[in-house]
């Protein structure tokens, strides 16, 4: 496989850099830890966002979005995650957008996707049920009929809700839920919320289906992209790190010039280029090699996951005690790294995957 970007992915690369590099900066980034002012923040980037069709990168050219690979989708997930942009994206143009593409039914991708692609239906998706874990949902009805959905992300902000239930052993249906009771989690990234959502099946419209296969490949699609925004995350807490030990003296010397924060930078630089060719071979997989992609998947998450958490703490810890203060940007992106090492499963969950896809356990 050659990993290699074409012309046209550097060119989205480039200009996706540069267009969150002034729409995002940091003070916008910062609005986000006000709940009262989040919203607005989060608004205002996402109609930017819309006009450059990102929510509809994944969206078939028939139902109004770009037609794009999930290549495409990894360049593009790595640069929002160096600004740590708001979940809207990957909620909606992401996650719904594929149970849509992967599980919809003719008449739900006319109706739906569209207005998802264009931005002006923000979208999500809830899988997985209290204590399903991180394996695909298995429907449990609570005792008054009720169906309860965790860890749904950009949940209060969507003007759909789609929910995946098994219906038998290996089925499953998509359902659009309707007058849904939200409730917040409290994540410890306050910029992305997620929610537990609860509905009465009676309220739902059944809009397509599938086997747990199916939603397993919408699962691993968004992990990927995923994995690709904790890399771009991690690449930039490496460069604000490296940049303040060779500003930050010390002894009369720059700090980094000290041999032991060279190697822990180094470590951290080797994390990050692990997992960035992890996620690119699992984009690769994806598009070309798709019964493999549970493994490629498992792998890039796996790798992401420790990458990403490696930098955040390591970074936190060549900063020293200015690290933790609320002025300094890195505890923003600690935060992340915590919140979205759980999200789709954590490094434990998918090592023991790999091992039962390969047949090791």
């Amino acid at each position: 496989m050659d990993f290699s970007l074409t012309e046209e992915q550097m060119m989205l690369r480039d200009s996706a850099r540069g267009f969150l590099g002034t729409e995002w900066p940091v003070p916008e980034l910062r609005r986000m830890l006000d709940p009262g002012d989040a919203p607005k923040a989060a608004n205002s980037l996402w109609g930017k966002i819309a006009d450059l069709g990102w929510p509809g990168l994944l969206v078939a050219e028939d139902n109004g979005g770009l037609g794009l690979e999930l290549f495409d989708l990894v360049v593009l997930m790595e640069e929002t995650g160096r600004h740590l942009i708001p979940g809207t994206l990957h909620a909606s143009g992401v996650l719904a957008a594929l149970a849509v593409e992967t599980l919809g039914n003719d008449g739900a991708k006319q109706r739906y996707l569209p207005d998802v692609a264009e931005g002006s239906l923000k979208a999500t998706a809830g899988i997985y049920e209290p204590g399903s874990g991180w394996t695909a949902m298995m429907l449990r009805p609570q005792p008054d009929g009720a169906v309860t959905k965790r860890y749904v992300p950009e949940a209060a902000d969507a003007g759909l809700i789609l929910f995946v239930n098994r219906t038998s052993g290996n089925d499953v249906e998509l359902a659009a839920v309707g007058d849904p009771e939200v409730t917040n989690l409290h994540s410890m990234d306050t910029t992305r919320p997620i929610y537990q959502v609860t509905c009465d099946p009676d309220s739902a419209e059944r809009v397509g289906g599938g086997t747990i296969g199916d939603l397993q490949t919408v699962l691993d699609k968004a992990a990927i992209a995923l994995s690709a925004e904790m890399v771009g995350a991690a690449a930039r807490v490496l460069e604000m790190t490296v940049e303040y030990v060779k500003n930050r003296k010390q002894f009369g010397r720059s700090v980094g010039t000290f041999q032991a924060v060279q190697h822990k930078a180094a470590d951290m630089l080797i994390g990050i280029e692990k997992a960035r060719t992890a996620c690119y071979y699992a984009a690769a997989v994806a598009d070309e090699q798709p019964e493999k992609l549970g493994e490629a998947a498992s792998i890039a998450k796996a790798a992401a996951n420790s990458a990403f958490v490696f930098a955040a703490e390591t970074g936190l810890q060549l900063h020293g005690g200015i690290g933790f203060t609320w002025e300094q940007d890195l505890h923003m992106y600690l935060k992340r790294a915590k919140a979205s090492e759980f999200a789709y499963g954590d490094s434990k969950w998918h090592l023991d995957r790999i091992a039962h896809l390969l047949a090791l356990g």
